[in-house]
């Protein structure tokens, strides 16, 4: 039963969310402003019950790459210095600071 109702909370939350999302859709088309505002108004929404629950994203661009974090996709040539974030593809995720979904990124690789 407790595993069954676990994220009953979390669930809870992510009611709102929805709503928000039907009402940004329900919204007259005809202005493109306020389908953007809706969006962005939904968005802060759900980095609010992220940030909640403890769901932390993970965003390396300019840092070190690191393997328990990031998964690299390829390594391209850059001005950055070997091993470090150049782009992001996807961000990654941490739930209580265990990653759940690492990073995709491009990684500079050592000069010739």
């Amino acid at each position: 039963r407790a595993h069954k109702f676990a994220v009953e909370s979390f669930a809870s939350e992510l009611l709102s969310v929805k709503d928000s999302l039907e009402a940004t859709l329900a919204a007259d088309p005809s202005n493109p402003e306020n389908l953007k505002s809706g969006v962005d108004l939904t968005l802060k929404q759900l980095s609010s019950v992220f940030g909640k629950f403890n769901l932390a994203e993970i965003n390396p661009a300019g840092q070190t790459f690191d393997p328990h974090q990031h998964q690299a996709m390829s390594m391209v040539e850059s001005d950055q210095p070997a091993n470090t974030v150049v782009h992001v593809l996807q961000k990654g995720y941490a739930l209580n600071e265990r990653v759940i979904r690492p990073a995709l990124v491009m990684v500079a690789k050592a000069k010739d």
